[in-house]
Order: structure tokens, then sequence, then C-alpha cells
């Protein structure tokens, strides 16, 4: 393991904000992550996508409030 940066954590608005980018994240070339666990991947209490894109770059969508 190299040290380095994981992911970057951007605040995306509203629960419905999160929802919309990762709709549109396909299109950019984004995938989300643990679909399965979506959006409460962080735990229950967090409303969140985790995406990443083809070259292995990855961010978290935060809701606001979450």
């Amino acid at each position: 393991m190299t040290p380095g940066l994981d992911h970057l954590a951007f605040q995306a608005g509203p629960p419905t904000a999160v929802d919309r980018l990762v709709e549109a994240a396909p299109t950019y070339g984004w995938t989300l992550l643990s679909p399965d666990r979506h959006p409460h991947a962080g735990g229950p209490r967090s409303y969140a996508a985790h995406l990443a894109d083809k070259q292995g770059y990855q961010v978290e969508l935060v809701a606001a409030g979450a």
C-alpha cells in the first residue's frame, strides 16, 4: 500500500440532488460503488453516493444534514 488520497468528499445539497447526480454519473464515466448499500453505505444516518471513474478516482457526494 502506498500513501495517497483515497477519495474526495463534497457536500452535494439535499438527498434529491445526490440522487440526480447518481443518475447522471454514468453519462460522465462514473460508476456507483456499493449499489447494494447506497445511499447508506456510510451508515444508517448517512445519505451519500460513492462513485469511481475508470482511472480509479473516487468521490463521495454527501447530502446536506447527513
